[in-house]
């Protein structure tokens, strides 16, 4: 029990004077131990005269050291009240006296046995009464939650001029998004039966509804540009990121909808090699951390080479005038978008670039006093590299040359090969086949559909035609591979090409592996986030589906990359497998005393789950809450 005597002043009119003026009264506040705070009125001293508000508060020191020593002012070491000015430490005895004659001090005693006499009826819980009413999924949106607030996000919002009920609404869908992949209308209905997320929030779970959800994405995309730009900063500066390099790469998604009315929804070359679906494009450009710092969607049949412009433009905006040569940031493209214009571009705004070069070189030479510099891959396999020049241009080119990859090109080349010829071979037997294709402008058309479809294979056959007296009737075709010890001469090699002058091989080689990260923001947006397939119907909507998936994207790498300098690499998934572990419990039950008691009770975490709290710096717990109601009648 901790007792504390303070001055409590209300305003009334004070009689004599009319005017209003404040009246005191000295309570005592105790906490008991059950946690609940008592207030207790030990005396009126109404309307004091001649007194400051600092004086008053001396006073209540003094009062609480007498209280302390039990109204003794005389010790052994002397007065206790003797560091007090005269006026305070008289205006203390006073009002003591008074407390005491009163016996408003015994009233406190009387309280202190009640409650204790009582607090081990209130914690006898009737066994035949307990009921564990709904257990919830706690862990995962907890961990989320705090991911939230060290990022500030919901500060960022209230800045925005959101109310304090918009913004829980938004981290309510935001954390169901990242932890559950649903949809609106399913987050919804996780929301009210499975997640505890609304507990963490400390939400009204009846007052949140299906248009609230609904309306979430599209605010949140509408402040696009400055949460990107917050993120940016905030991140850079919790993390220390010095952004150096840039890794930039495309995607796309499909969707499950005709997409009608769609101006970008458009038919394109789909990574899922769904060819009979819609598209929207994804260009994202993240650092080496995997932080975003240039994302847009583009549509479905955009170009790789043309996405980078305005990407290079983005980052130009936000990284300073650079002053020396070895200060430029680079940038990591693959050979799609490595286009001369695109070079010259990167180059003209003040970035380095490294990446796969389109075409192998013909004519190179090995550079002088260059050394075969032998590296592994990701798979522990053997990678050889070589610096050569080339007079095409003023660029630094590394040969790579991969053993492994080598066979992977042999084994398709055999594929290629072999459905060419079958091609090949089923045109030749429609020749002797009644009601086959016989005239030659429609061999040489399937012959062509045949060449288009294995166009790294083609070039090396040549293919004659033996034509009846007409000249309109092919008899017999014939294909011979014209340069065999070429069709495998190059497998396995291609070049890096950079404009940085300085770099060595094996730092080449790591800046260029270095594009896996955003290959695994990729698949985290895929698999983990559950981004594919896009089922809205117009182009407003299906931004802003991808950008709250894009914020999603911003709270898991957060996480990961925190848990990735403490060596812990777990994708998304597993995470969320392993936190989902920690449970929200609601129980209820009846004391001794016949008062319902209502408990919301987190489970322990497991120990894995408690690691995963530990490397991050989180607290374990966000609430342990008990309630105890009126007795029953």
């Amino acid at each position: 029990y901790l007792r504390v005597m303070f001055f409590c002043p209300t305003y009334r009119m004070n009689p004599a004077t009319g005017n209003d003026e404040p009246y005191y009264r000295i309570k005592e506040s105790y906490r008991d131990r059950l946690g609940r705070v008592h207030s207790l009125v030990l005396l009126s001293p109404g309307f004091i005269k001649g007194y400051s508000g600092k004086e008053l508060n001396l006073t209540s020191k003094a009062l609480n050291k007498l209280m302390a020593h039990k109204g003794e002012c005389a010790t052994l070491f002397g007065d206790i009240l003797a560091e007090y000015p005269e006026r305070v430490s008289s205006l203390a005895r006073e009002y003591w006296s008074q407390i005491e004659a009163k016996g408003t001090v015994d009233t406190f005693r009387e309280k202190k046995r009640h409650d204790e006499g009582s607090l081990q009826g209130r914690l006898m819980l009737k066994s035949d009464t307990l009921e564990h009413k709904e257990g919830r999924d706690l862990g995962a949106e907890w961990l989320c939650f705090q991911t939230i607030r060290q990022l500030g996000l919901d500060t960022f919002l209230l800045t925005q001029g959101w109310s304090e009920e918009k913004v829980q609404f938004a981290l309510a869908h935001l954390i169901t998004r990242t932890v559950y992949t649903p949809s609106e209308l399913k987050s919804m209905r996780i929301i009210q039966e499975n997640s505890a997320v609304t507990d963490i929030l400390g939400l009204e779970r009846d007052k949140l509804k299906k248009h609230d959800i609904y309306a979430v994405a599209p605010a949140l995309f509408a402040l696009k540009n400055k949460i990107d730009t917050y993120l940016t900063n905030k991140t850079d500066s919790l993390f220390g990121l010095t952004n150096r390099i840039f890794l930039f790469d495309l995607t796309n998604f499909y969707f499950e909808s005709p997409k009608r009315s769609s101006k970008k929804a458009k038919f394109g070359r789909s990574k899922e090699k769904r060819y009979d679906c819609k598209l929207l494009v994804l260009a994202l450009c993240v650092n080496t951390a995997g932080f975003i710092r240039y994302s847009a969607v583009l549509e479905g049949n955009a170009s790789d080479p043309q996405t980078l412009p305005n990407m290079i433009e983005e980052l130009a905006k936000k990284n300073p005038t650079v002053r020396t040569d070895s200060d430029r940031a680079l940038v990591v493209i693959d050979a799609g978008i490595s286009s001369e214009e695109n070079l010259a571009l990167i180059k003209e705004k003040g970035f380095h670039y490294l990446c796969v070069s389109r075409k192998n070189l013909t004519e190179y030479e090995v550079a002088e006093n260059a050394k075969t510099v032998t590296v592994l891959d990701s798979k522990k396999q053997p990678i050889r590299l070589t610096e050569v020049k080339s007079t095409a241009n003023g660029d630094h080119y590394l040969l790579v040359n991969s053993p492994s990859k080598a066979l992977t090109e042999e084994s398709m080349n055999r594929q290629y090969r072999e459905r060419f010829e079958d091609m090949l071979a089923a045109i030749k037997k429609g020749l002797s086949t009644k009601g086959g294709t016989k005239r030659y402008e429609k061999v040489c058309e399937r012959v062509g559909r045949a060449r288009g479809k294995y166009p790294s294979i083609q070039r090396f056959y040549d293919i004659s035609y033996v034509l009846d007296e007409k000249g309109t009737t092919v008899i017999d075709i014939n294909w011979t591979i014209k340069t065999p010890e070429k069709m495998d001469a190059n497998v396995g090699i291609y070049f890096l090409r950079t404009d940085k002058p300085e770099i060595d091989e094996k730092t080449a080689w790591s800046h260029y592996n270095i594009i896996r990260e955003i290959e695994s923001t990729f698949r985290q947006l895929k698999t983990d986030l559950s981004l594919r397939p896009i089922y809205h119907q117009n182009d407003g909507t299906s931004d802003a589906h991808l950008y709250l998936g894009l914020l999603s994207y911003w709270i898991v790498n957060t996480i990961r990359y925190q848990l990735k300098e403490k060596g812990e690499k777990s994708y998304w998934t597993e995470i969320v497998r392993t936190m989902s572990t920690q449970k929200l419990v609601r129980s209820k039950a009846t004391n001794a005393l016949g008062e319902i008691v209502e408990m919301d009770i987190c489970t322990q975490p497991t120990q894995a789950a408690a690691a995963i709290y530990d490397k991050l710096g989180f607290r374990h717990y966000p609430f342990r809450k008990m309630k105890i109601c009126s007795a029953q009648t």
